[in-house]
């Protein structure tokens, strides 16, 4: 294991540069595996597609749910924290976990729960060890389960840094480490960190460090990029690793995979989502640089929330099909990957509902979960419209297939629920379209696309 030094992490990073503006000029992609692919770490070929289904709305309840928590905690504490943090610099173990008499509960950036809807391959160290972890809009850091940690998600090895010669530890006093504040402390002139994943319940702590990261492009090249800055968990309870060995945070804080690779991909990532009743034989698209220039897209600035974790709109209208809803109070809507539902502001949500039912002349019949279901079996001509969203200036179409969730054979289902909070552009309402974050000007750009091709 190299040593820690101030001068490494600049090296570290002048290196990335470098490195990284050979293939800028091309951009590069990386594959996102749906949740039920047969790769996925998830993935449990004995459940019925209903199972199937049915775990995806629980999945998107609980991603709505750590979001209100993230947004609760954020306004009631300045800047998003509390005033207190466990450890102070340099003065305790990473050893006590959240509520503990050595401090508060906070709640971090990184508030997304772990078992999600994508994934990503990714390789680190020399010799590079192969990681499957979750691709996360809503965070911020980088991190995976290290060597040693008793409670990681272990379907596989962690990952080992004693075994990695490129893998170094960060100081306290580095840039990195400050960028971390208030998660921070100090072990062994070691920065560490600690991130909860919603009233401390979850939660991971680790050592911050920098490693060398490789990536297999969707040609079959490999893009290497030394001095990535991400944390080597060696603390959890378990909870926050159900099912994947770490996070890929593409949010817009310092230290996300986004915003460390920088000017070297233009600043802007892109995404294309396969529909959903092809992610078990095909996967979709995460593109970097020039592969993430969108065509004939719609681009509107992004809500300025201090650029550090998550990416949001304005809502300002719905139209079904050829009718508007009226005037609604506009919301934030946040352009979420790990969300499966499209969630609206309760009375916004029952005007939709209103519309489509004297728009669609099907039986309407009760789920439980979802607010509007039709029973199917008795037409063929369904008769679905289109439901266009109002974002800013941009205007979003979202066909059946966007708005809509087949639960079983015969019944379909509105693939929204309410949320008096915030709205969220789910993944649904993502697929086959070409999502374009362009971190310098702060703009998302929208494309109608098809994603088995992109």
């Amino acid at each position: 294991m190299a040593s820690s030094t101030t001068l490494f992490p600049f090296l570290s990073i002048v290196a990335l540069a470098l490195l990284a503006t050979a293939y800028a000029h091309h951009g590069f992609s990386v594959e996102l595996i749906h949740h039920d692919h047969p790769r996925s770490p998830s993935y449990n070929p004995t459940l019925s597609p209903s199972d199937r289904i049915q775990a995806e709305i629980q999945r998107s309840n609980a991603r709505a749910a750590s979001l209100r928590a993230y947004f609760s905690y954020f306004h009631e504490y300045h800047d998003g924290y509390p005033s207190t943090y466990p450890p102070p610099s340099g003065s305790q173990s990473p050893c006590h976990p959240p509520n503990s008499p050595h401090g508060t509960t906070i709640q971090a950036d990184l508030f997304a729960s772990t078992d999600n809807n994508y994934y990503m391959s990714i390789r680190l160290g020399t010799p590079v060890k192969e990681i499957i972890a979750v691709p996360d809009t809503g965070s911020y850091l980088i991190w995976v389960g290290c060597e040693p940690c008793p409670k990681c998600y272990k379907k596989d090895p962690l990952f080992n840094p004693a075994t990695s010669s490129s893998y170094t530890n960060l100081p306290c006093d580095s840039k990195p480490c400050s960028q971390l504040t208030p998660q921070r402390f100090c072990v062994n002139s070691t920065c560490t960190y600690y991130e909860s994943y919603g009233q401390g319940i979850p939660y991971v702590i680790g050592d911050l460090a920098q490693e060398t990261f490789t990536f297999k492009t969707t040609s079959g090249s490999f893009v290497r990029l030394p001095g990535l800055v991400f944390g080597c968990t060696h603390i959890t309870n378990g909870t926050s690793q159900r099912n994947t060995a770490g996070i890929v945070g593409l949010g817009g804080h310092p230290l996300s995979l986004v915003s460390q690779l920088g000017s070297s991909i233009e600043h802007r990532f892109s995404y294309c989502l396969v529909p959903s009743s092809l992610t078990k034989v095909m996967t979709s698209h995460l593109n970097f640089g020039s592969d993430a220039v969108v065509s004939g897209a719609q681009t509107i600035s992004m809500i300025d929330n201090g650029r550090q974790s998550f990416y949001a709109v304005t809502l300002d209208g719905i139209t079904v099909g050829n009718n508007s809803l009226g005037p609604i109070n506009s919301t934030m809507m946040i352009v979420d990957c790990g969300s499966t539902l499209t969630s609206l502001h309760g009375t916004v949500l029952e005007r939709l509902v209103d519309a489509l039912k004297k728009t669609i002349s099907l039986p309407q019949v009760e789920d439980g979960q979802l607010p509007l279901c039709f029973n199917e079996s008795t037409r063929s001509d369904y008769g679905y419209p289109d439901i266009i969203l109002q974002l800013g200036t941009a205007t979003i179409t979202l066909k059946p297939y966007n708005a809509f969730l087949m639960i079983n054979n015969h019944v379909r289902c509105l693939a929204m629920k309410p949320n008096d909070n915030f709205s969220i552009l789910g993944n649904i309402a993502q697929q086959n379209f070409h999502i374009g974050f362009d971190l310098a000007s702060w703009k998302i750009s929208f494309a109608a696309a098809d994603c088995t091709k992109n």
